[in-house]
Order: C-alpha cells, then structure tokens, then sequence
C-alpha cells in the first residue's frame, strides 16, 4: 500500500542560492538563507496560508509569471546567460563573473524568496545599507558597481520578459552613492611608486619576475601584459621591438593594443627570448622554479639522502603542479614578500605603469603619455593614429 501523501511540504535546503525553499502547487517558493529565524518565520507564514486554502486550491499546479518569479528563480536563470556571455577569447569565465556572485549575495540573502517583481528602489537602497555596514568596509566605487550590477541583471530579465520593464526603470531611479556625502570610505587612488622603492626590492625577487617587473617599468604596460607574453609574440625585426597582446583589456571593443620595447627593455628581453620557442611564455614560473633548484643544487655541499631522492619519485597526480603563468596574485605576492624584506613601503605592479606615465608626462607631455599607455580614442583617424605611432617609436628608442 503506497504511504498517504504528507498535505504539510517540507523545509528544504536550496544548495546552489543557501535558500531555504518550500515546494507549494508545484513550484519553489523561498524563505531566506537556510536555517534563518527569517526563513522558519516565513516558512510558517506559507503554511499558516495554505491551510487557510481550500484543499483543491492548495494542490493546483500554477503557471510561472512575472508575479510569480522570485528574485532567486530570476538570478538562477540570469546565471545561465552569464556564464555563456561572460567569457575570454579563449571561452574561460572572466573577473565579472566573480563580481556579479559578490554583488547578487546580499541580494539573494535578504530578497530571493520575494517575486522579482517586488524588487523596487527601497529593496535595492536596503541591500545598499547592507553593503554600507563596517563589517564588509567596502568603498564608495564598489558599492556603487555592485549596484550597477544589480540593475544589469534586472535589465537583462526585462529583456527576457521575465519582469516588466518597469521594475527596472525603477531601480535606474536610485543615485549612486556621491562622492563626500556620505560615510564610506574613498578607495586610495592607484600612483605611481617611486623607483627608490622599485630599486630597493629588487635583488629579492627572483630573477624571473625581477625581469618581468623591469620589462613593465620600461614600457609602461599593465601587469597582465607581460604575464601573458609569449616569445613568438614580440616583433624584433628593429627597435623599437612590437608586441602587440591578443588579449587585452579592450579587445572586446575591437581595440589593438602595441606595446613597444626600446633598448633597455630588450636588453632584458633578448637572452630570455633567444632561448625559447615561438609558443613559450616569456616569463615562466615553471622555469623559475627550476632554475631556482638548479641553483639550490650546485650551491649543494652535502651528499643528497635517501629520503630526499624518494621525494623525487613522488607521483605526478601528487606534486603541486606549478602553473604557467604569473597570476595578478602570484605577481603581486612576490612583489609584497621582497618589498617586507627590504623594509620599503608595499608597491603593486600596477604601479609601474603609472610611474611610467608620470615620466613620460612629465617629459614628452599628454599626447606622448596616452599614445604609450594604449589610451588613444576609438574615433581617431588613421593618419593621426600614424603619427603617434611614430611619436611613440621615438620615445621607446630614448627611454625604453
């Protein structure tokens, strides 16, 4: 005999949101973060509702709607565009996809069990608070993005239909946080650091990323630039020498990025480059390593022993494998660590960039420092784009 049908649904777990949920007339509706007073509160809500329903009305499927949306079913369904959307040339997921996770969390937390619907401009300045609070001490321009993200993903649900338009035009009605009236802290602009305190860190990084963060000052290109280098990448032909990244920050905008290393710069870069090949990444943290052991090795005086030799034999699936690239982490680490040991003020490497654009600034003028630093606009013509070109060429010889 099959068990009698329990007429009370359950509280469940929503493992992809942490949302409880609760199953009525065939389909989720959610109560708040798993485990919450809210959530039981709003749990027994529901219950205390439908027992007010006739039994026939209780049990009847209902179609999905715009009313009946709710803002997690709305974020679950945005995620499958997101996932697809937000993607490098290569197909891997990019930094937004991060960002959107952190914006959308408070969002779930404290409204995915509401109809998307619901979700006005009071609900999104109450997630706002919630990100103003000291606890996650964010800044004016995160808070502000996050926000902005939050809309996006409102306006792209319009566009589906799965809200009306105008709960997104809603939300376009609240105003970002400005700039002194309120109480969060600014972020600390990114400036230049000085080459006193590039010089003295030095000679404790390891000589791959010493020459990574050299090649950046010298011609003033963003850290993921010359993390991503490949040897076959780099023109030599004359100096200046030209690389021109595949990937950069506005590729997706159809923009070329050319980079260009004049003779300090390919100083550096020249005995590094004679021995890789075209497809080899320029500065290796897979070569760093094994220079720094080989190192280790001939500087070794005692006889190696066996358990050291056994280590050798350890299981590839075993060893931590090292990855190909310097990642903004990885970089920014080393940099930290050799900055502590030099007793010098902690620089990023994107700092270099700026430094360099403060020199040539400061020397060659405006025009010289946006041609440089790839800040040239979409709408200038080809004989303009020529000449700083030429304009940059010249400069590279002298300073790069």
């Amino acid at each position: 005999m099959a068990r009698p049908r329990n007429p009370v649904p359950k509280y469940l777990l929503h493992k992809p949101s942490g949302q409880a949920r609760v199953r009525v007339a065939g389909r989720d509706v959610y109560l708040g973060p798993y485990g919450s007073a809210e959530s039981k509160k709003e749990y027994e809500r529901v219950l205390a509702e439908l027992a007010a329903q006739a039994p026939a009305v209780a049990a009847a499927p209902t179609t999905k709607s715009p009313r009946s949306l709710t803002v997690a079913e709305m974020v679950l369904a945005f995620w499958g565009h997101a996932k697809e959307h937000y993607r490098d040339r290569d197909g891997n997921p990019t930094s937004e996809i991060r960002w959107l996770k952190e914006s959308l969390a408070e969002v779930l937390e404290l409204y995915g069990h509401k109809p998307a619907v619901e979700f006005g401009p009071l609900a999104l300045k109450a997630v706002r608070k919630k990100w103003m609070s000291p606890e996650l001490d964010l800044c004016r321009g995160t808070i502000n993005a996050r926000a902005n993200r939050v809309r996006r993903v409102f306006k792209w649900a319009a566009s589906e239909e799965l809200v009306p338009i105008t709960t997104y035009t809603a939300l376009t009605t609240v105003a970002g946080l400005e700039l002194g009236r309120t109480k969060v802290r600014e972020s600390e602009p990114v400036g230049p650091v000085l080459d006193l305190h590039v010089g003295a860190a030095l000679p404790f990084l390891n000589p791959t990323v010493r020459a990574m963060a050299l090649v950046q000052r010298l011609s003033g290109c963003r850290p993921q630039d010359v993390q991503r280098m490949r040897a076959g990448q780099v023109d030599r032909t004359a100096l200046p020498w030209v690389y021109r990244p595949p990937r950069h920050k506005t590729d997706y905008k159809g923009a070329t990025r050319t980079i260009l290393f004049g003779p300090e710069a390919a100083e550096i870069l020249g005995p590094i480059l004679d021995k890789l090949q075209p497809d080899d990444v320029v500065f290796s943290p897979v070569r760093a390593k094994a220079e720094r052991y080989a190192a280790l090795r001939a500087k070794r005086k005692t006889k190696v022993q066996p358990s050291q030799e056994s280590r050798k034999k350890k299981p590839a699936e075993l060893k931590h494998k090292t990855p190909e690239i310097y990642t903004r982490h990885t970089y920014g680490k080393s940099v930290r660590a050799a900055c502590i040991k030099a007793g010098v003020p902690h620089w990023h490497p994107n700092q270099l960039r700026h430094t360099y654009g403060t020199e040539i600034r400061r020397i060659f003028g405006l025009e010289a420092a946006q041609v440089l630093l790839g800040h040239s606009k979409a709408d200038v013509t080809q004989v303009y784009a020529e000449r700083n070109l030429e304009l940059a060429s010249a400069i590279a010889r002298k300073i790069g």
